[in-house]
């Protein structure tokens, strides 16, 4: 059997944290199995759906590189095709003109749920020649129970009691998304069903629909949910955003990956792997059964460790994309100063905001607060400043001892210069060093950049 897998998002918001991870694991398992993966779109919702968020969905996973097989579905598209599977259950017996208003409806429903009985309509067993509006709903069994082998979460099984004749066609005529969904999953030639485990209970009414058609029933894998830290629903509050977001964040497309794979994969949830190598290792049955917990600080930590492995020439590009009007001397001051950036940079924002005083020779940019500087201060800078005349940096071995040495002349502890030398060389402070910000700018920058802060003074 080849393996054929769908992601089925609505497109009535963002491509969030959860529904990435559910397009991830649909991915892998069909490339596991030389498989396919395919993308449908259910906006058979028009009123919420939006061209904003099929848009969203698009980028998302296109950022991911969670690339579909084929042309991309949109479920909208196949609404003759739902009515007429409806009509086939109509004319086999297994569905049936419900002709309740909402207030009948509601009546009987409370009845059924004050005696434990799934809701059934009276019109179940009744001839109908009425021109009212009406849904169609389907027949289901009185008796028994449904069984669902689930590649997640093993055998699970649910009293057909518990099943209402839930509704296949509404008053409109359009189609609910629980025949949609088995409609198109069974055009689509899907083998296996790989989703949120919130949808574990549509599982058991969307199975009667396959079995009332004689249909082949697709294998299901019903993946535990994403979690806050706080082990509560996962909200905005904990991170969960939309995956253009994280890229505005500055992660890497492979940093959200290889977190993703984290949340849930028992087998490699301390490993981080790109596309390539998750893919021959994958398995539903490494999933685990209970929720995740979203952890933003193993996601950066995770896209710190992969940016490091990033050429240097790769990140001076992904930097300098980022900086406006950059210096003629930003790529080899990124290229000397990279090592020391990415000691604490956990996004590529991180290592743009944290290099700006490199990549720019543009004072106004750099220097939007003027240092706050008393007498004393002033003469100690200039004193600094002058001392670099005639000192041409070569090494940082020696520009540390020419440094102690100049410390020593004045009688001094770095600490009393040190931070007004870094705010009039960085603007703000960098997180390197200082004598590697010495060492990084040479000694003419140095002496322009501090006589542009004293001038700023006068």
């Amino acid at each position: 059997m080849s393996v054929i897998t769908r992601f089925a998002p609505s497109p009535t918001g963002y491509l969030h944290i959860g529904g990435a991870r559910t397009a991830l694991f649909n991915f892998l398992y069909a490339k596991r199995h030389n498989g396919k993966y395919l993308l449908r779109i259910e906006d058979t919702d028009q009123e919420r759906s939006t061209e904003t968020a099929i848009d969203a969905i698009n980028s998302g996973l296109n950022w991911l590189r969670i690339i579909p097989d084929e042309k991309t579905i949109f479920q909208s598209e196949n609404i003759l095709r739902h009515k007429q599977v409806a009509e086939m259950l109509l004319k086999s017996g297994n569905a049936y003109k419900c002709y309740l208003n909402e207030d009948e409806q509601n009546k009987i429903r409370q009845e059924c749920i004050k005696n434990g009985l799934p809701f059934r309509s009276p019109w179940r067993d009744k001839e109908s020649n009425k021109n009212n509006s009406f849904v169609l709903r389907i027949r289901m069994p009185n008796e028994g129970k449904t069984i669902i082998d689930d590649l997640v979460q093993g055998k699970v099984e649910v009293s057909n009691k518990q099943l209402d004749d839930f509704v296949l066609l509404r008053s409109n005529g359009l189609p609910t998304y629980m025949l949609a969904v088995v409609v198109d999953d069974y055009d689509m030639s899907i083998t296996h069903v790989i989703r949120g485990d919130d949808h574990l209970n549509n599982a058991f009414r969307q199975y009667w629909i396959y079995q009332s058609l004689s249909w082949k029933i697709p294998k299901f894998a019903h993946i535990p949910l994403i979690h806050g830290e706080d082990g509560t629903k996962l909200s905005k509050r904990h991170g969960a955003l939309g995956i253009n977001e994280y890229k505005e964040m500055g992660f890497l497309p492979n940093g959200i990956n290889a977190y993703l794979m984290n949340l849930g994969w028992k087998n490699f949830e301390n490993n981080i792997l790109d596309l390539n190598q998750a893919s021959k290792n994958f398995d539903l049955n490494q999933i685990g059964k209970s929720p995740s917990r979203f952890d933003f600080s193993k996601l950066k930590n995770i896209n710190s460790q992969l940016l490091k492995k990033i050429s240097a020439s790769d990140l001076i590009k992904l930097v300098l994309k980022n900086v406006q009007k950059p210096s003629q001397y930003s790529k080899d001051r990124l290229h000397k100063a990279m090592p020391y950036l990415l000691e604490r940079a956990e996004t590529i924002n991180d290592l743009v905001q944290s290099s700006m005083w490199l990549c720019n020779d543009d004072y106004k940019i750099i220097f939007k607060e003027t240092p706050t500087l008393n007498e004393i201060d002033l003469r100690r800078l200039s004193s600094f400043k002058d001392s670099f005349n005639n000192y041409k940096i070569t090494s940082r071995d020696e520009l540390e001892k020419y440094f102690n040495t100049w410390l020593s002349k004045e009688n001094i502890k770095i600490k009393e210069i040190g931070r007004h030398l870094r705010m009039c060389l960085t603007g703000k402070g960098s997180s390197i060093d200082l004598l590697s910000i010495l060492y990084l700018l040479g000694s003419s920058e140095i002496i322009k950049r501090i006589n542009y802060n004293i001038n700023c003074l006068n």
